[in-house]
């Protein structure tokens, strides 16, 4: 009896067809990275405990699979996000790289919160960061190359959504005693119930008055700018529309939003958070925002913007048909010729080609654009994707001087 092997909850593997998807998004993504000067750093899969959580709230830290190191014994943890990692990183080698540093990366992470969302747990995520520089320029930089490489992907209609995570964070602490109670609200966009709040007899008559002067006028996508709120949300409310209205002016096809009651789920945000959706998509695809006070938690401190792309729900959009290099396929009719399909194969890959050589049956046998038969005598007969005849060549060096 054949044994069965189940994967973890939560755990797939993926096929070729969805790896050349995978593979192929990446590449668009990092080459896009790297025409606006992001360079690619890896980082490791696993640390000590301490170093991934750093600046994380208890809830989040218990979303990080955890593990004994057999070695000497220190706890370990699959690393759940790469940003914590690059900070680490900029902190501890800011002496041996350029600021501003422009980085990108490639990396599968794990989330312990499938329970939570019914998701993956494992996550193909790709990722910019731009470090060392706090100006308006930077935010725009980090936006607008998301953009870009969304365009490159195929999705021309985007809608981009500013929001402000030290907004947010103002609001929650302002409503202490409801904190928790009203965080879930948000993340559903349920203001009907949020507003209800303004008679929870937890709420002192401060809080209330809060909810009536800032709360609602919120949801009701009203303007804020009072002088009783602190100036540092001031200056973030200001930014947020000066962003808002030069991405307006770089690129009118944009449908950019501000959405400052909206909610992000990494605890390091400090200003400026974005998220860019696509219609073919239901899900967001694309975020990232300000972390300003993260890179100084691990000792050095350094301004910076970044964003990240979860790979797995653009893959729904791509067929794999359609990616990869042209295919060969080199048939020999006898052992004699196996010399002459190896030289027919290595000339096909030095120009570009997935060269197969075959002689029984094989996946591609159904799929190629070019079929190359190889007789005893050393003729070749090159077979179009509907199998015609198309070419007949004595010697090998006379297929040589053709252009393919």
């Amino acid at each position: 009896m054949i044994k069965s092997f189940s994967l973890p909850v939560g755990i797939k593997e993926y096929t070729t067809k969805d790896v050349k998807k995978i593979d192929f998004i990446s590449s668009v993504i990092l080459e896009e990275s790297e025409l606006w000067g992001f360079e690619k750093i890896i980082t490791p899969i696993f640390e000590n405990i301490n170093s991934l959580n750093v600046g994380l709230k208890e809830e989040t830290i218990n979303k990080t699979i955890k593990f004994i190191d057999p070695l000497n014994g220190d706890v370990l943890g699959l690393r759940s996000d790469v940003t914590p990692q690059i900070a680490r990183y900029v902190s501890s080698n800011y002496k041996n790289e350029k600021i501003p540093l422009r980085l990108t990366y490639n990396e599968r992470v794990v989330r312990n919160n499938y329970k939570e969302t019914g998701t993956k747990r494992e996550i193909f995520q790709v990722g910019c960061e731009l470090i060392g520089s706090n100006s308006i320029e930077s935010d725009l930089e980090i936006i607008l190359l998301g953009t870009s490489i969304l365009k490159k992907l195929g999705f021309t209609n985007q809608v981009v959504t500013l929001n402000s995570s030290i907004l947010l964070n103002f609001i929650f602490d302002s409503l202490d005693p409801i904190k928790e109670d009203i965080k879930l609200l948000f993340h559903k966009k349920d203001y009907k119930s949020i507003k209800k709040f303004g008679l929870d007899n937890r709420l002192n008559s401060l809080q209330k008055a809060f909810i009536k002067e800032y709360l609602i006028p919120l949801m009701q996508n009203k303007s804020i700018l009072s002088k009783s709120l602190p100036a540092k949300i001031r200056q973030n409310i200001v930014r947020i529309n000066s962003i808002a209205e030069i991405l307006s002016r770089a690129n009118s096809s944009l449908d950019l939003r501000v959405d400052f009651l909206d909610v992000k789920n990494f605890d390091y945000y400090s200003g400026m958070t974005f998220d860019i959706a696509v219609k073919e998509i239901s899900e967001i695809v694309l975020s990232g925002g300000r972390y300003d006070e993260l890179i100084g938690r691990y000792g050095n401190s350094f301004p910076a913007v970044g964003l990240g792309i979860n790979i797995l729900p653009l893959i729904k959009t791509i067929k794999s048909d359609e990616l990869g290099a042209p295919i060969v396929v080199v048939e020999s009719a006898e052992i004699e010729s196996f010399i002459s399909s190896l030289e027919v194969k290595e000339f096909f890959t030095s120009q570009g080609f997935i060269s197969v050589m075959s002689s029984r049956k094989n996946k591609y046998d159904d799929k190629f654009d070019l079929r190359i038969k190889i007789s005893k005598s050393g003729r070749l007969d090159l077979y179009d994707n509907k199998n015609l005849k198309i070419a007949s060549f004595k010697t090998f060096s006379e297929l040589q001087k053709e252009d393919f």
